[in-house]
């Protein structure tokens, strides 16, 4: 069992029960918000960890990584060559499709999503992140293991 990629699909759900079950504004983000974030965002450095404890392969902590930079390199293609390309946009030259792709399958960063909204970070953070967490908890793991090894 991939725990890395369990964790996303356990973040999602999170994500649906907390952030569209909250009322208000999308736009409005509280402290509980941020603190529901990095608890699922810890859970991420988990799942790595235990990848690591199962002795998976690094490769399989970045599983995800990889699927966002897909969305991300997606994103970036449907943008630049516009109407001749993109037959998924809905208006024009945008990549509406992919960058919503990112953004909810990303959602346990949704505060930082919105905090971020008019800088291209928003876009970058969640690739972003999906590098550094499991691999922070694979490698830890790691060190572990070979610890209690020796």
């Amino acid at each position: 069992m991939n725990y890395v990629t369990f964790t996303y699909l356990l973040n999602l759900l999170v994500y649906v029960m907390y952030f569209f079950g909250k009322g208000g504004s999308e736009t409005d983000v509280t402290l509980t918000d941020y603190i529901v974030s990095a608890v699922m965002s810890l859970l991420l450095i988990l799942a790595g960890y235990l990848n690591a404890k199962q002795d998976k392969t690094y490769r399989s902590a970045l599983w995800m990584f990889f699927i966002n930079a897909l969305f991300f390199v997606m994103s970036g293609v449907f943008d630049q060559f516009g109407n001749n390309f993109n037959i998924l946009s809905t208006s024009g030259g945008d990549s509406f499709i992919f960058t919503l792709a990112l953004i909810i399958y990303n959602s346990y960063l949704f505060p930082l999503i919105v905090t971020l909204d008019r800088s291209g970070f928003a876009l970058v953070l969640p690739v972003l992140l999906s590098f550094i967490l499991p691999s922070l908890g694979y490698w830890i793991g790691k060190v572990i293991s070979s610890k209690n090894s020796v």
